[in-house]
């Protein structure tokens, strides 16, 4: 499509950033633009502020299905938009089409040579190592999809000879599954239980995860990580290369990368080396590392240069990422936790020293029996401290029937780390893994973890 002139409604404006590439980009192709967002005018203002000076913009505020589609030649909805919003389902009805910035960026993205990635925990690591590693080795990688960076908003950036890392929401892959479009290397790091507000079943989102690879063809490749059994079910499905990627040794004739008495091994090449070659804060952080070592294996680089690019990788904020050490007390921000999964993740990783765990949030129907049992059975749990939030009740439902530890609620997150502080004596570790979204207190988790960056350095 010719977007010149073109009547395009962008449904969500959010505060990630995301949606604003995306009006910029059909700014820059001529297009008439309105974006509709539930939310007031004053919450987004800061999204707003940055889309000044874009021509052709209108703005509806509140209720969507108020909004008049006559003249609309396209629909792009973000992630925020359920995939069957009344809104949505009238423009279906009247022909319009609807879109999302994913299938969008697979249109126009020049490069073939795209790496997907998606998964319910360890995507934006495994991304980021991925997008760091191969962009150290290849000056023209870019790298969307991660911490909110617009898809759309890069497709200036992207040569045809450009290797793209594109980490990809379950609810971009809806629009790749409407498009029937895979990326040419696919990589899936877990299943969980995760966004069950959003879906029907969990069966539903195992089945917008597995996109990742069902439109792929035997040119493609597939990386999938062999120690989840869900996953691992996916091995029929897969059209073309399959390689596996584990912290346990492969079965016979099986391909990939994996860990085995302290040294990664793999498939392809001579490649061997100790895992200390590798840095990591924990056994899940190196095994979300193991693809971007094969992804690179399989360009034909060098052991040396692939390990010198993992060296120089930059720790990732607010995943297990360390604030400071106060009076002999360390501070570590975990608020990407956002699913109980990830704070079971993180427990496993501190599982011997003293811990005072900051947690809760806001609910998305998730299920927190095992993080109930986790904290039951962790003897290291020196205190509890809540944030407040529709999942914070719940968890406590589960958990504090289980458990001697002692507790506390926290009002504002300048509250909880005060209170940490008070409690924690030299040799403990104050752990901010929520195990739940952020929304209420926060704007996202990535504000909530700079909230508890700003109290510590204050401490």
């Amino acid at each position: 499509m010719d977007f010149s002139k073109k009547h395009i409604l962008v449904l969500g404006l959010g505060l990630h950033g995301g949606a604003i590439g995306t009006i910029e980009w059909f700014a820059k192709e001529g297009a008439n633009i309105m974006v509709s967002d539930n939310k007031a005018k004053e919450q987004l203002a800061s999204s707003i502020e940055k889309l000044n000076g874009i021509p052709n913009l209108t703005f509806h505020f509140g209720n969507q299905d108020e909004i008049d589609l006559d003249g609309i030649d396209m629909v792009v909805r973000n992630p925020a938009i359920p995939r069957r919003a009344p809104i949505l389902e009238r423009a279906r009805t009247l022909g319009i089409p609807v879109e999302m910035d994913s299938s969008l960026f697979f249109e126009y993205c020049p490069s073939k040579d795209v790496i997907g990635i998606t998964g319910s925990k360890g995507k934006t690591t495994t991304s980021a190592t991925i997008a760091h590693v191969v962009g150290e080795l290849n000056r023209k990688t870019v790298a969307v999809g991660i911490d909110g960076v617009s898809p759309l908003g890069m497709l200036g950036e992207i040569t045809p000879l450009s290797p793209v890392i594109f980490e990809i929401s379950s609810w971009r892959l809806e629009a790749l599954q409407d498009k029937h479009v895979s990326p040419h290397i696919a990589v899936a790091t877990s299943i969980y239980k995760d966004h069950l507000n959003t879906y029907t079943s969990f069966e539903e989102y195992i089945d917008v995860k597995k996109q990742i690879i069902k439109d792929q063809t035997s040119d493609d490749i597939a990386i999938l990580n062999g120690d989840d059994e869900k996953i691992r079910g996916w091995e029929q499905d897969v059209k073309g290369q399959l390689y596996w990627y584990s912290l346990n040794p492969l079965s016979e004739g099986e391909q990939g990368i994996w860990v085995d008495n302290g040294h990664i091994h793999t498939t392809v090449g001579e490649f061997t080396c100790t895992t200390s070659s590798v840095p990591h804060t924990s056994l899940h952080e190196l095994r979300n590392k193991l693809p971007a070592i094969l992804i690179t294996l399989l360009r034909e680089y060098s052991k040396e240069d692939i390990l010198a690019a993992l060296q120089s990788m930059p720790p990732l904020a607010h995943r297990l990422q360390t604030v400071r050490e106060v009076r002999g007390v360390k501070y570590i921000n975990d608020s990407a936790a956002t699913m109980p999964d990830a704070a079971i993740a993180a427990l496993e990783t501190y599982a011997d020293i003293p811990l005072i765990l900051i947690l809760g949030g806001s609910d998305k129907a998730l299920e927190f029996q095992d993080l109930a049992q986790k904290i039951s059975q962790s003897k290291n749990i020196k205190h509890l401290i809540w944030l407040p939030g529709t999942a914070t009740e719940r968890m406590k439902q589960e958990i504090l029937p289980h458990t001697s530890t002692p507790s506390n609620n926290a009002a504002t997150m300048d509250d909880a780390v005060m209170q940490a502080y008070q409690h924690a004596t030299p040799g403990d570790t104050v752990l901010l893994s929520p195990g739940a979204t952020s929304f209420g207190l926060f704007l996202h988790e990535f504000d909530r973890g700079n909230a508890f960056i700003r109290t510590v350095e204050k401490l």
